[in-house]
């Protein structure tokens, strides 16, 4: 019987039978990326997702299909492709093995090398939103499971691929639907972080901060006018692009914009990382009413907000740089300098939060979502607790630092409704019902890349917490892929997708053994 070699003869059959697959595998990885299936975007956004989930799902029903497993979605919401058992069930312990993926995709922000949604391989590279994170994992993990398949493997537990569609959103109401609908298998992994095992997970909780005030006039003694300071494309990007839009008399064009520019030369000399452009406006019916009007945009490096010290964030470098300009309206500026001060804190000592776990880590805080107006402000912290650390404890300490800022300042802030939020997660490999399991997924991790596969823990959140014995596995490997969820020219090497599909399958393999 197959199962009765070697890990390694085992690994050897799966590669030479995924090489053989290797022109599928790269064709239908960018025949997945190519549909448009950005949740929680732009209306249009919305309405193209809405057309294009239906239309990825039916595709990979003729994929499944076409490879001998069974597919099957509810109300297209969430999906499954499932591998029956062949084998003798209760020779494991577990008789179902979850694979959690998802097919949306974050808005592909900044610039491409190629269109997004068209994949294309430059240098043994390919480049195309979601092949990382996550449609390019959903693939190597189904042609994991074609190739053990062809092998003859005949495995004593069911396999479901499990398809989201609502991950990117925080919301997770795909995965309740599904959990409703089908129930939650024994064990499972969600290729959706790094290598090698992630057992352990920070939380989430989406501090939304809110302000309003009567509308502020333009400056007495200038004349300028604060109009808007808008930046950031979602909780969980770090923004790349902040821009703010004053207005002043023409009389005052002169004077207005040479200050301007000796302020914003000086901020980019003193803060390193800083990039910012003054934009004069071309827009003759505000000149002729005798206004005139400037952008000044904010550029920095978009990041996963789990990791916001590998981005540079350019909503902070605009909240740090309007904090100290006098001319603004008092009450807008003591909005700016609140978010400037919590804003620029990675670790949430500001917000009295900052903790640490001897596993999991540090807790970290990164604002995504800033609009501030003449009329009010709304801002967004992301904040990603540690063990210990409840989602609870994080809006009681938020609370009391918004009590104490306004006691201070007299200005009015609320702490607003948030999204979904979810505690730290630890995956104890001790248990026994999880042992088999982790194990297989370790042994096909060392053997596939001859690395340690010792279980470690991130800071973002994945599927791993909306299922029971759940671990992240993949698809990034330290040292070999850069990591690109959620920026530009996110891309993975071609040689990285065939070996990450080896991995999964090899995994399934030893699961059986």
């Amino acid at each position: 019987m197959i199962l009765e070699k070697s890990t390694d003869d085992l690994r050897a059959l799966l590669q030479a039978t995924l090489e053989g697959l290797a022109d599928d595998l790269l064709a239908d990885t960018k025949k997945i990326i190519s549909f448009e299936t950005v949740s929680g975007g732009t209306p249009a956004q919305e309405a193209r997702y809405r057309e294009q989930i239906p239309a990825c799902m039916d595709w990979l029903r003729t994929l499944a299909e076409k490879h001998g497993f069974v597919f099957q979605h509810w109300d297209h919401r969430a999906a499954e492709i499932e591998w029956k058992a062949e084998g003798e069930k209760g020779s494991v312990p577990f008789q179902t093995v979850g694979i959690a993926s998802h097919i949306d995709v974050v808005t592909p922000v900044g610039q491409w090398k190629f269109g997004p949604f068209n994949a294309q391989v430059e240098n043994g590279i390919l480049y195309g939103r979601g092949i990382q994170d996550d449609k390019g994992p959903l693939i190597q993990s189904l042609y994991g499971m074609i190739a053990a398949k062809k092998l003859g493997v005949k495995l004593p537990f069911d396999v479901r691929i499990i398809i989201g569609t609502q991950e990117e959103t925080g919301n997770w109401g795909d995965i309740d639907y599904y959990l409703e609908k089908r129930g939650a298998p024994d064990c499972s992994f969600t290729p959706d972080a790094d290598f090698p095992i992630i057992i352990g997970e920070k939380g989430m909780y989406n501090a939304r901060f809110v302000a309003k005030w009567p509308r502020v006039e333009p400056n007495g003694e200038t004349g300028m006018e604060f109009v808007q300071l808008k930046g950031g494309e979602r909780t969980n990007i770090i923004p790349s692009l902040t821009e703010v839009k004053l207005r002043f008399p023409v009389t005052a064009k002169h004077e207005v914009m040479k200050e301007l520019v000796r302020e914003t030369t000086r901020f980019t000399i003193e803060n390193a990382g800083a990039n910012v452009t003054l934009v004069p406006s071309d827009d003759r019916a505000l000149e002729a009413e005798g206004t005139y009007e400037a952008l000044v945009s904010f550029i920095g490096k978009a990041a996963h907000s789990s990791i916001p010290q590998k981005g540079h964030n350019a909503a902070v470098d605009a909240l740090r740089f309007f904090s100290d300009i006098e001319a603004l309206p008092p009450v807008v500026r003591t909005f700016i300098q609140f978010l400037a001060y919590i804003g620029a804190d990675h670790e949430g000592e500001t917000l009295g939060i900052a903790s640490e776990h001897d596993f999991v880590g540090k807790t970290t805080s990164a604002l995504t979502l800033v609009a501030i107006g003449p009329e009010g402000g709304d801002a967004n912290l992301n904040i990603r607790p540690t063990m210990g650390l409840t989602c609870e404890e994080v809006e009681a300490r938020c609370r009391e630092a918004i009590a104490a800022f306004q006691e201070a300042s007299g200005l009015e802030i609320e702490l607003a409704e948030h999204s979904r939020c979810v505690d730290a997660i630890y995956l104890d490999p001790s248990r026994t019902e999880v042992a088999h399991f982790l194990g297989a997924l370790q042994g096909a991790f060392e053997s596939v890349t001859g690395k340690s596969g010792k279980p470690t823990s991130v800071g973002g959140t994945t599927y791993s917490k909306g299922f029971p014995n759940c671990c992240a596995f993949g698809p990034v490997l330290e040292g070999v892929d850069e990591e690109l969820a959620h920026q530009p020219n996110e891309c993975l090497a071609v040689t990285s997708i065939q070996r990450n599909a080896l991995i999964y399958g090899l995994s399934l393999v030893l699961m059986a053994k």
